[in-house]
C-alpha cells in the first residue's frame, strides 16, 4: 500500500494544491483524503479520476471539500461510475451543491476499505473528523488539538498531522505538538501550510523529532 501526496497547501496559498493525498490499496484503486477546491484539476493532469473510487473528506472547508462534486459528476457523467464518500457527513453540501438526485452518483460504502474517525475541534460550528484509514495511515483533519496521544496513533505506521506556527487558533501549532512521545513524532509527518513557510516548519520538525514536512509528490511504503 502505497501513499501519494497530492497537496500541501493551507486555504490562502496563492498556487498549488491543497491538502490532499491518495492512498493506493491497488494500482488502480485509491482512497482520496479531502477533495479541496484545487484538487480535481490535479486529478485529471494525472489521470487519476477513473482509479480514485472512494473518497473520505475530513470537514466541509473549502480547501477540503471544494472540488468533491466536480470529480463525482465527472465519474458519473464523463464515466458512467459510482464513488463511495465517507468522513464527514455529506448529505446537505452535497444536496446544496449538486441538487436533488445527487445520490445516484455516490456507492455503498466498499466492504474493502477499512476506516474509523473521531470528532476533533476545528472552527466552531464545524464539524471536522480525524481520518484512521486501512489501520495504517492517521490523518488529523484541522484539528485544533494533537491527535499523538491517541490510542490509534499507537498503531498507526504514520501519522499525518495538519498544523500551523500560531498558537491559539483553529489549526494545532507545531510547537503544541512537540511534547509527544519521541517515537510518535518520528513516524508523524507535517501538512497544510503556506509555502513561504517551508523552511521555517522544516526547521522546527528537525528540531523537534518529526518524520518531516510533507511536499507535494513525496510517497511512502505502508
Amino acid at each position: 500500500m502505497k501513499l501519494e501526496v497530492l497537496g500541501t497547501n493551507a486555504a490562502f496559498a496563492k498556487d498549488g494544491t491543497t491538502n490532499s493525498f491518495v492512498l493506493w490499496k491497488y494500482e488502480n484503486d485509491g482512497i482520496l483524503l479531502d477533495c479541496g477546491f484545487s484538487v480535481y484539476q490535479d486529478l485529471l493532469q494525472k489521470n487519476y479520476a477513473d482509479k480514485i473510487n472512494t473518497v473520505l473528506i475530513s470537514h466541509l472547508h473549502q480547501d477540503h471539500c471544494g472540488s468533491l462534486v466536480n470529480l463525482l459528476d465527472y465519474r458519473f457523467k464523463v464515466l458512467n461510475r459510482t464513488t463511495s464518500v465517507g468522513g464527514t457527513p455529506t448529505d446537505k453540501f452535497m444536496l446544496l451543491h449538486s441538487g436533488i438526485g445527487w445520490e445516484a452518483k455516490i456507492h455503498t460504502f466498499p466492504e474493502n476499505v477499512s476506516y474509523t474517525k473521531f470528532e476533533v475541534p476545528h472552527a466552531k460550528g464545524m464539524e471536522c473528523y480525524a481520518l484512521f484509514v486501512e489501520n495504517k495511515l492517521l490523518y488529523s483533519g484541522d484539528s485544533a488539538v494533537s491527535i499523538l496521544s491517541r490510542p490509534e496513533a499507537q498503531v498507526a505506521k504514520m501519522i499525518i498531522h495538519d498544523i500551523s506556527l500560531a498558537k491559539g487558533g483553529i489549526i494545532v501549532s507545531i510547537d503544541e505538538l512537540a511534547d509527544a512521545a519521541p517515537e510518535i513524532k518520528a513516524k508523524t509527518f507535517l501538512s497544510h501550510y503556506l509555502p513561504k513557510d517551508y523552511d521555517t516548519l522544516v526547521a522546527k520538525a528537525q528540531a523537534y523529532g518529526f518524520g518531516g514536512v510533507l511536499k507535494v509528490g513525496d510517497t511512502f511504503e505502508l
